[in-house]
């Protein structure tokens, strides 16, 4: 997940890694899959249903036995819902899960005899989470087969289009999305599908007027898996010490062809990158974010060009202050943005129905986010030009991004820890 903050005494983090020269293929289902069981948790009503797979990890045999497992992937349904845009996306969406025992109960600093291999690579310094990747593609090939679907058409959806959710019994705070595969934009949609990686009991200490303490994981499960996984969103964080990050103040070259890369196929559709670094530029009429800009619906939101997004200071820019995008830390990043909340709607509508054309109108009539936050407060931003009357800082917690390396050909987002 990407966020606002900074751990003292660390490095930073980038969160996007893209290497996609071998693509990664499904040749067989392995032993894990095998062994597996599995079940429909939620059923699509409307078109042929958005494939949401979940699975957990660290759960030996007596926490399957005694339920444990099971309240897991409910616990993770609840969190999957209990938020716009997904909560009214809710009949467009199939839920399916993965029951995988582990010799090993827990997840921690080592690999050990677990179902799907999860463990942190660098615990103290790194949100990193890996694990076997294979496997995890495999199981969810194995569900979507059992509930209807050919091996073929299995296959193709779990490297095109799937969400993959693996919750790790454990309370470390960490949290990472991979994407196996970036692929070529279909007439504007994104391919590509997504592993996230969830600690189910993780908990923060952070505290104060707008800090979060407690359990967070609603919040990490709707950054990771719905932000990153489904809506191929950009995080909304920059790094703003320049005496500890001075390369995140402008961005380099090689970030900004990324990005390029990025945007040409669908993805960080709720960032922006321009040569003008002061902030203050207007929003292009031929833009993602713009109608949102200007449409008296979505005028309490602010929508703008913020500066500091994709981790640099400088050169990228989020449509909005706050936002779940931009960390889990703050309890005034909860909501995604409008633009955000656009990006997943399109993505899940279109999977849903292959044939379906996004319309602006459509969707800000879907939206139920767009009544309340309009009726909230009369227009006071001045939206194309950058510019907003509401001046109240977004809040700085020190305590953050933590290194993860480039892994294998897949592409990384990863969360913005914070310190327990």
């Amino acid at each position: 997940m990407f966020g606002l903050f900074a751990l003292t005494g660390c490095d930073s983090e980038e969160d996007f890694h893209v290497d996609d020269t071998t693509p990664i293929l499904l040749t067989h289902a392995d032993s894990v899959a095998y062994f597996a069981s599995y079940s429909r948790l939620l059923t699509h009503t409307e078109g042929k249903g958005y494939p949401i797979v979940v699975m957990a990890d660290g759960y030996d045999k007596t926490e399957v036995a005694n339920g444990t497992y099971a309240k897991a992937l409910d616990k993770a349904l609840d969190a999957l819902f209990d938020r716009e845009p997904m909560a009214s996306l809710k009949p467009y969406i199939d839920v399916y899960g993965v029951t995988a025992t582990s010799v090993k109960s827990g997840v921690g600093s080592e690999k050990a005899n677990t179902a799907f291999s999860t463990y942190y690579p660098d615990i103290k310094n790194s949100t990193e989470v890996r694990g076997d990747s294979l496997s995890i593609m495999a199981c969810a090939e194995a569900a979507l087969q059992q509930y209807g679907y050919t091996k073929a058409e299995a296959r193709n959806l779990v490297l095109d289009q799937c969400l993959m959710v693996v919750l790790l019994n454990s309370s470390q705070y960490a949290g990472v999305t991979y994407f196996p595969q970036v692929q070529k934009a279909e007439n504007g949609f994104p391919v590509g599908n997504a592993i996230s990686y969830i600690p189910l009991n993780a908990t923060i200490r952070v505290g104060g007027i707008y800090g979060f303490k407690g359990d967070v994981f609603n919040e990490l499960l709707q950054h990771e898996a719905v932000g990153h996984g489904i809506g191929k969103l950009a995080d909304e964080y920059y790094y703003n010490d320049a005496e500890k990050f001075p390369e995140y103040q402008y961005a380099t070259e090689s970030a900004i062809k990324l990005f390029d890369y990025l945007i040409q196929n669908g993805f960080c559709s709720n960032v922006h990158h321009h040569a003008d670094t002061k902030g203050n530029h207007a929003i292009e009429e031929d833009s993602w974010v713009y109608p949102f800009s200007v449409d008296s619906r979505y005028v309490a939101e602010n929508i703008a060009w913020y500066q500091g997004a994709f981790t640099y200071v400088n050169d990228f820019f989020r449509p909005s202050y706050y936002s779940i995008m931009n960390g889990t830390g703050d309890t005034r990043n909860t909501t995604f943005n409008a633009p955000s909340r656009a990006a997943i709607y399109k993505t899940v509508r279109h999977v849903a129905d292959p044939t379906w054309t996004w319309s602006f109108d459509e969707f800000a009539a879907f939206d139920k986010m767009a009544a309340t936050t309009s009726a909230a407060k009369a227009a006071t931003t001045s939206s194309a030009k950058g510019t907003t009357t509401d001046d109240t800082p977004p809040v700085t917690i020190t305590t953050p991004q933590l290194r993860s390396p480039i892994i294998g050909n897949l592409l990384q987002m990863s969360l913005t820890p914070l310190t327990p």
